[in-house]
């Protein structure tokens, strides 16, 4: 498994403000961390209003992924070929009513199976995220997630370990026996705090929760070629603290 970088650090979201170079600026702060790649999202190029046309050579230097909306998928497709990245992912599509879920799990269906196919022939992985919730997302738990994606086996699969693990329904050895035999592509990493509000029990600092890292790190560092996404929202030094007490368990 290596370790790419999403959240900069609440200080370093203030200093780049004031960069003129904000690319150099993210490369710099993700060599500092010690992050082996880079995780692009919208909430890092959109809000440092980041040119994601023009991704620098130099960040050649990281393996990239890059977490994308639906809606996205075209732009996306010929970015990650440009750029040589090995994965794009997405989030499962808002919910519908219960009227209207059947109908809008047919229309992904379709929607998947194009992309898919568009870019397994490009020689670069199509993921999709666990963060399930049926009161905002398509797949009410896990177990629906899993019987959409057995449809499609070469579709990758994003774990949001702090999401699902929030959800009391669902252990450490859930997540495991669930999602551990799947096509797993990457995990999106962060602690989680089942007695604290959804905001602020999600997308801790590692330690700073519940979750027992030591255990799904060593079933999840099996798989070749796992990317670990920090989802840390939090100080520079709290995403510092979460790498070196990963690395620990490795």
């Amino acid at each position: 498994m290596y370790f790419a970088m999403d959240e900069i650090g609440f200080e370093n979201a203030e200093k780049i403000k004031t960069e003129s170079d904000k690319w150099r600026f993210i490369y710099n702060v993700a060599k500092n961390y010690g992050f082996e790649g880079i995780h692009i999202t919208p909430s890092l190029y959109k809000k440092f209003d980041l040119d994601i046309d023009n991704i620098p050579e130099y960040f050649s230097d990281f393996k990239l992924t890059f977490h994308v909306s639906e809606k996205d998928l075209e732009k996306s497709l010929e970015l990650a070929v440009k750029h040589n990245m090995y994965d794009v992912s997405i989030h499962p599509p808002p919910s519908s009513s219960p009227t209207e879920k059947n109908l809008s799990v047919e229309l992904f269906k379709k929607s998947v199976d194009k992309w898919l196919n568009k870019f397994l022939k490009r020689g670069i992985s199509f993921s999709l995220e666990t963060h399930v919730a049926g009161e905002y997302f398509l797949f009410d738990g896990l177990y629906e997630f899993v019987n959409f994606i057995d449809l499609f086996p070469e579709l990758g699969v994003l774990i949001d370990i702090s999401h699902n693990y929030y959800n009391p329904q669902y252990s450490e050895d859930d997540i495991i026996n669930i999602l551990g035999n799947k096509n797993v592509k990457g995990l999106h990493i962060s602690d989680a705090l089942r007695s604290a509000e959804f905001e602020k029990g999600t997308h801790l600092p590692i330690g700073d929760g519940t979750i027992d890292f030591t255990k799904l790190l060593k079933h999840f560092d099996k798989i070749e070629n796992l990317y670990g996404v920090l989802e840390i929202k939090s100080n520079n030094e709290g995403i510092e603290r979460s790498l070196k007490n990963l690395k620990k368990e490795l």
